[in-house]
Order: structure tokens, then C-alpha cells, then sequence
């Protein structure tokens, strides 16, 4: 079989002529599926019989399936529950924001190897990455939602489930797909990819075209404390991380944001302010401050509002450019650090 969405514009055509259909008939096929969002070959009324029963038979559009939809009734964020073809399932989200921008949160990996402490996502370990054609399933399975609700996605953040970079290959044939014009063709500065550390990953990056965004995963200024709540510190150190950040924003010209998940009596206090004024001097960054989201069964508090606010303006005193997160879905689960997977053994 062939898997349409595995694969570029062009091959998808050379595909085509070697069983003997015109080229152009690859064009009407990604237009269908990407402009007008049907995902049926069925539906595709411009193409002749023969080429529809060619599809069919030889072509796969979608390599998972949505087996649930959950809505937040605080802010209209909708979580996808996802079954791959082996049954694993994943989740993703779709999330609202002010002047009609709507985010697909995308996942990588089945589960996540990085472990985070106060993140869903790794509780259950690491099973596998995903494939292009399913990675691009979730945007197409989420896209179809929105279009029959009258909306469109206008932004894509690799922040669900997984480590992208360490599903590098994959990642950076999806993103191509997603910035094809004749594919999603969503803009690359549209598209932000985010990372707990991962050194070789984002030097990797640096050297990558187009505009996308880098956000990487912080949550301390301090070795000893992010050993604890991002354990990939043990492998990639502080130094050795903030040393390739420079090095991608040099050959990058582009700013990277730091991801802050503040968690009460753990990386909230006033030496915490001081360690990132300290760590990020210089930097062209802003700091995505998190407050923490619940996870069941794990003992970390929520800091209030004011810690909060305090925290925050410790760094604007100090010329760091300040973001601080809404919280999204937390009521159906789907905030950061919330999405999971499970999979069949």
C-alpha cells in the first residue's frame, strides 16, 4: 500500500504515473485531502471512476482514527484520544485562542522516555515513535473537526506526548508536509517544536531552512534541581544545553522560548528568579511560565496566583521577556504536561 501521507507531493505522483495515471491527478487527490479536508476517497467527485477504485485499493490516507472527543467547558479546548493501526493510543489536542488562532498540539512518540516528574506523558514509559503518515493523521483527524465547526488550524506545536527531537527524521518529514504548498501549507513560523534538552537534536536544528520555532523545556536554573524534574539534565548538562541554544540562535536569528512548569516549594522561590536572570543573561529568549497542572497520583501543589505574579515580575525587572500561560483543558485533562499514552501488550 501506499501511504499518501508518508510521503511528498512528488513521490505521490511519480507513484501515480507508474501505474499509469497522470501526474496532475496527485494535485486534485492533496487538494481534496488538504484544502477541502475529506478524507474519503469516495468523496473525491472530480476524479474518474478507475483512478477512485485505484486509490482504494492501492492508497492509504489515514493511519489512525479518533476514538473520542473530550470539550473543556472553560475554554472550548477539545481533546483527542487516538488509536494507531496497533492499537496504541495517544492523545492530542486542539486548542482556542483570542483572534480566531487555533493550535493543534501534536504528539511524537507512543509514550516518552524523558520522564519528566511532574509530566503524564512518561508515567507508562517509552513504546515507540511515530510514523510520518501518523503524525500527520493527528492534524488531519483534527483539522476535519474544525472544519466542520467552521474553523481552521492556523498553528502547530510539537508539545504532546514524546520527545521530538529524539524522532527527529520523522518529525522533520512531517513538518515538510505541513509547510508544502500543495500540502497543509501552514506557515513555518506557524509551526514551534519543543524540546526537554536534547543537545544533538537541537544543533541538528539549528541547521534546518525554514523559519519554525524552538521552545525548550527549563523548569530550573540549577543542575542539582533539574536532575530531579527533567532527568535528561543528567545527560545533557545546563552548560552544554544553554552553549547549543547560543549557537542555534546565532545561526538561526531567531529567538528561542524557554518553557518554565512552575511547581509550589520546588523551583518557585526567589533564588530560582535569580538563577535564570543569571543563566539566560544575554539571551534573546522570553520565559513561557507554566503553572503547574495536577496529575493524578503525583504529590506536586499548584502555586497560587500572587507566587505566581511574584515570579514572574522578579524576571521583568531584570529586561526577561515574560509569558504567562492560560491554562487550557485542565478540567478534561488536557493541559500541559496532562496528555498520555497506553498501548496493547
Amino acid at each position: 500500500m501506499f501511504y499518501i501521507t508518508e510521503n511528498s507531493p512528488s513521490a505521490f505522483a511519480e507513484f501515480l504515473s507508474n501505474n499509469g495515471i497522470d501526474r496532475y491527478r496527485a494535485k486534485q487527490v492533496l487538494d481534496w485531502i488538504y484544502k477541502k479536508s475529506k478524507l474519503d476517497f469516495s468523496d473525491f467527485t472530480n476524479l474518474p471512476k478507475q483512478v477512485v477504485y485505484f486509490l482504494k485499493a492501492k492508497c492509504v490516507i489515514l493511519t489512525a482514527q479518533t476514538v473520542k472527543i473530550s470539550v473543556s467547558g472553560s475554554d472550548k479546548t477539545k481533546k483527542f484520544l487516538i488509536k494507531l493501526k496497533d492499537n496504541n493510543l495517544i492523545e492530542s489536542a486542539l486548542l482556542h485562542s483570542e483572534g480566531n488562532r487555533l493550535t493543534a498540539c501534536l504528539s511524537t512518540q507512543v509514550g516518552c522516555a524523558i520522564s519528566c516528574v511532574f509530566c503524564a506523558s512518561g508515567k507508562t514509559g517509552f513504546k515507540r515513535n511515530l510514523t510520518v503518515s501518523e503524525i500527520m493523521s493527528q492534524y488531519l483527524l483534527m483539522r476535519h473537526d474544525a472544519v466542520l465547526a467552521k474553523n481552521d488550524i492556523t498553528n502547530i506545536v510539537f508539545m504532546g506526548i514524546g520527545e521530538p527531537l529524539l524522532n527527529y527524521d520523522n518529525l522533520m518529514s512531517a513538518i515538510g508536509l505541513l509547510t508544502d504548498s500543495s500540502c497543509a501549507n501552514i506557515g513555518a513560523r506557524h509551526i514551534t517544536v519543543s524540546t526537554s534538552g536534547v543537545v544533538p537534536g537541537i544543533e541538528r536544528l539549528s541547521d534546518y531552512k525554514k523559519q519554525i520555532r524552538l521552545s525548550v523545556s527549563l523548569h530550573s536554573a540549577f543542575d542539582e534541581k533539574r536532575d530531579v524534574l527533567a532527568p535528561i539534565n543528567r545527560k545533557y548538562r545546563l552548560n552544554a544545553l544553554i552553549k547549543v541554544i547560543k549557537g542555534y540562535i546565532t545561526k538561526t536569528s531567531k529567538p528561542v522560548t524557554f518553557e518554565y512548569v512552575l511547581i509550589k516549594g520546588l523551583n518557585d522561590k526567589k533564588e530560582d528568579v535569580s538563577g535564570l536572570v543569571k543563566l539566560l543573561k544575554g539571551i534573546d529568549c522570553k520565559i513561557n511560565l507554566i503553572p503547574y497542572n495536577r496529575i493524578e497520583g503525583l504529590g506536586f501543589k499548584q502555586p497560587n496566583g500572587s507566587d505566581v505574579e511574584e515570579f514572574a515580575e522578579g524576571l521583568v525587572k531584570n529586561r526577561i521577556k515574560v509569558i504567562r500561560r492560560q491554562r487550557k483543558g485542565f478540567d478534561i485533562n488536557s493541559g500541559c504536561g496532562q496528555l498520555k499514552a497506553n498501548w496493547v501488550t
